[in-house]
C-alpha cells in the first residue's frame, strides 16, 4: 500500500492491517468509554463534586480544571511517543498516513510527538496510561500503531473531562457576573483582567455553546 498522493512511499502494511483487524475485532478499541465515564473522569479533579455556586467554588473548580489539563497532557505525551514510533516504520517522511489510520490530524500527531520528544519518561505516564499500556501489552497482536490508537482513546477521554470542567467553570463565571466584581471573578480563575475574562467566556461559548448544546456531549469516536 502507498500513501495517497505520497509519491509511492511504501507503508508498513502489516501494522496497518493489524490495527484494522484490531478495530474490527474490538468494535473500534479495547479501551472504551461513554459520556457518563467522561463526567466521572472530570469529577476525579473536583473530589467528586458536580455542583458549584460560589466564588470559592470557582477557585476550586479552576484548580481542578488545571489538574485535568495536566493529566490530559500526560496522556497526550504517551500517545505522542507511540505515534512517533509508528511513524518511523510506516512513513517517516510524513504524518499523513499515520493520522488517517488513527482518525487523527497531522497537527495532533506532530504536536504530540514533539511534546513526547522533549519530555522525560516520567512525564509520559500516569495510572491510566499504565493501565492502557498493560492492556496493549496483553493483546495477541500489538504494535506501536495499535498502542497509539488505544492511548488516543485515553487522551480523548481526559480531553472530554477537561472540556466538561471548562464548560462548568464558564457557566459559573456567567452566573456570578453581576453578583461579584469582574476582577474578583477573573482573579479566581487566574485571568489578569476583565477583558481576559470576557475573552475566556467568548472562546468557550464559540467552541462549546450554552448548556444543552450538542457540542458539549462527549463522544469517543468522531
Amino acid at each position: 500500500m502507498t500513501v495517497p498522493n505520497g509519491g509511492g512511499l511504501e507503508l508498513g502494511l502489516p501494522w496497518i492491517e493489524d490495527l484494522r483487524w484490531h478495530r474490527d475485532q474490538y468494535r473500534q478499541s479495547r479501551f472504551q468509554w461513554s459520556g457518563s465515564e467522561a463526567l466521572l473522569a472530570a469529577t476525579e479533579f473536583t473530589h467528586g463534586r458536580q455542583d458549584f455556586t460560589t466564588l470559592m467554588d470557582l477557585r476550586e473548580l479552576n484548580q481542578g480544571r488545571r489538574a485535568a489539563t495536566e493529566y490530559a497532557a500526560v496522556c497526550q505525551r504517551a500517545f505522542g511517543e507511540a505515534v512517533r514510533q509508528a511513524r518511523r516504520s510506516i512513513c517517516p517522511t510524513s504524518w499523513g498516513a499515520v493520522a488517517i489510520e488513527l482518525d487523527s490530524t497531522v497537527d495532533d500527531c506532530s504536536a504530540s510527538s514533539h511534546f513526547a520528544t522533549w519530555s522525560r519518561p516520567a512525564d509520559r505516564t500516569n495510572t491510566q496510561v499504565d493501565r492502557v499500556q498493560r492492556i496493549v501489552d496483553g493483546l495477541y497482536f500489538s504494535n506501536p500503531l495499535i498502542r497509539a490508537w488505544e492511548l488516543k482513546q485515553l487522551w480523548d477521554l481526559y480531553t472530554a473531562a477537561e472540556n466538561i470542567l471548562e464548560d462548568t467553570l464558564v457557566d459559573l463565571v456567567v452566573e456570578l457576573d453581576g453578583h461579584r466584581r469582574a476582577q474578583d471573578i477573573a482573579d479566581a480563575i487566574g485571568v489578569f483582567t476583565a477583558a481576559g475574562l470576557s475573552h475566556r467566556i467568548d472562546l468557550q461559548r464559540s467552541q462549546r455553546g450554552l448548556v444543552g448544546d450538542p457540542r458539549r456531549t462527549p463522544h469517543q469516536y468522531r
